[in-house]
C-alpha cells in the first residue's frame, strides 16, 4: 500500500510540474513566436533541389527553358533561385535558338531575369561566345555579356570587355573597360 501511494504521489508531482511549465510557457513567456521561429539556422531557411527545370516566355513572347543540376532558394525570397551547373535554351520567334551554359547563377521566377556566372559558353547559329558573366534582363529586354568576352563565328572573331544587346531595338554596343581598342578580325567571304 505504501508503495502504491508513493507512485501516485510521484505521478501527481510530475503532473503538477508539467502543468506549471505549460502555464509559464503559455502566459508568462513574452518572447513572440516570430522571434522563436527566427532562431532557425540558415540551412533550415533554404530549400535545395536537384535537376531543376523551369520553362516560360519572355516579354517578347520567346520561349525559354532553364535547367540546373543543383538549385536552392531562401524561404524568405522564394522567387530568387540560386543555381549551379546551369544551362538555358531560348527559342526565338524567328526560329533561331540561343544556348547558354554557366557554372552558377541566379534565376528570378517572377521577372524571368537570369544571371550566368563563370565559364559562360553561348551558341547562336554556329557562332560561339565565351565570357565570365552573362545577364539576361527580361524586365529591360537586355542581354549583357561582360568579362573576358570572346566571340568566334563564321564571319570572324571579336574580343571585348562588354557586349550589350538591346533586344527591343535590336542594337549591339561593344566596349572595353580601360578604353583599349576592341579587337575584331573579320574573315573573307
Amino acid at each position: 500500500m505504501k508503495k502504491k501511494r508513493k507512485i501516485i504521489k510521484t505521478v501527481q508531482i510530475s503532473l503538477l510540474l508539467i502543468s506549471l511549465i505549460l502555464i509559464y510557457l503559455t502566459y508568462y513567456n513574452n518572447e513572440p513566436l516570430e522571434k522563436q521561429i527566427q532562431t532557425q539556422t540558415e540551412d533550415e531557411k533554404k530549400n535545395t533541389f536537384e535537376n531543376v527545370e523551369y520553362t516560360g516566355f519572355d516579354l517578347s513572347g520567346n520561349r525559354f527553358v532553364i535547367k540546373s543540376k543543383n538549385a536552392e532558394f531562401d524561404i524568405d525570397a522564394p522567387e530568387l533561385i540560386n543555381m549551379k551547373i546551369m544551362s538555358a535554351i531560348f527559342y526565338f520567334k524567328d526560329g533561331t535558338i540561343l544556348k547558354v551554359n554557366g557554372d552558377y547563377g541566379n534565376y528570378n521566377n517572377k521577372t524571368f531575369d537570369i544571371e550566368f556566372r563563370d565559364n559562360i559558353k553561348a551558341e547562336y547559329e554556329k557562332n560561339f561566345l565565351y565570357a565570365d558573366n552573362l545577364d539576361y534582363l527580361n524586365t529591360k529586354s537586355m542581354l549583357t555579356v561582360y568579362g573576358n568576352v570572346q566571340s568566334l563565328g563564321k564571319k570572324g572573331e571579336l574580343t571585348a570587355d562588354k557586349l550589350e544587346f538591346d533586344l527591343k531595338k535590336e542594337t549591339l554596343d561593344i566596349s572595353m573597360f580601360d578604353n583599349d581598342q576592341i579587337d575584331v578580325k573579320l574573315k573573307q567571304q
